[in-house]
């Protein structure tokens, strides 16, 4: 089994970034999720209600990101900024979590002119503590709940089989594809190692309308990916795919192509 693909996505809920490497440190990969985007009442954008956001392209360039729409000059971005003062602080809610973040306001007309709606660009803030944090999300940047998300390449082809159209793995929006097991045999791990790097499973991952929209044009379509999960990995009223589990080493690297080995599994 190996590490068969690596994503980055900068900003949440916009493009990913198909990578060779990645950094990690404090428990998180470098780069990840370290953007998001919120409406006047500061709720995060995301997809699920936005799925425009995915025709915004990100990239690496040299000193931080560039982000490209249709039309539109290239928006480049520094790195990450810190809060200077207490009274700047600022907290976004996500699902379980308020994470720090600071704005960023010389970017807001740019975002609002791309996607058509008031918004402001907040980036995450790593100095200050976030609130109400469940264990499985203290090293989280801006993501929904852990640091990585896992998805296995093998499970995706048994669910493009049962599918008219079959959907890029990059609808699932993970961190780590795995490849070199059987169709969700990844259920049953619970500590496994990539590389040097050491991980601890936490839970399933349930799926939402982001899986029926297309992760370059942004159009939404049937219900495909829901349905045909549902049909064999239904529990209870949702349906899962792909895994969040935590770093237990804070800080190494990841390639593609990285050995995966299997500490502890719950067998079948």
């Amino acid at each position: 089994m190996q590490l068969s693909q690596l994503f980055v996505y900068p900003v949440k809920s916009l493009r990913g970034i198909a990578v060779d490497r990645v950094t990690v440190r404090g428990g998180r990969i470098v780069g990840d999720r370290e953007w998001l985007l919120v409406d006047e009442q500061d709720r995060f954008l995301h997809q699920r209600d936005y799925p425009n956001m995915a025709r915004l392209d990100v990239s690496f360039v040299e000193g931080g990101i560039r982000i490209d729409a249709d039309g539109m000059r290239p928006l480049e971005l520094g790195s990450m900024p810190t809060i200077a003062d207490a009274a700047s602080e600022r907290h976004v809610a996500l699902w379980r979590r308020a994470a720090a973040v600071t704005p960023i306001p010389k970017a807001d007309a740019w975002f609002c002119e791309a996607l058509g709606i008031r918004c402001h660009l907040m980036a995450f803030d790593p100095a200050r503590e976030g609130r109400s944090v469940p264990w499985f999300e203290t090293s989280s940047s801006l993501q929904d709940a852990t640091p990585f998300h896992l998805v296995s390449a093998d499970s995706l082809a048994d669910l493009n089989q049962r599918l008219a159209v079959p959907v890029s793995v990059q609808r699932f929006r993970p961190n780590l594809v795995t490849s070199g097991a059987p169709p969700y045999v990844e259920d049953t791990w619970r500590v496994f190692s990539i590389g040097g790097l050491t991980f601890r499973w936490v839970k399933a991952c349930t799926r939402c309308a982001m899986t029926m929209t297309d992760h370059v044009s942004g159009e939404r379509f049937s219900r495909g990916p829901l349905t045909a999960l549902a049909a064999y990995r239904r529990f209870g009223s949702e349906v899962a795919f792909g895994h969040y589990v935590v770093s237990t080493t804070p800080d190494g690297m990841l390639s593609v192509g990285d050995r995966v080995a299997i500490a502890e599994s719950t067998g079948r």
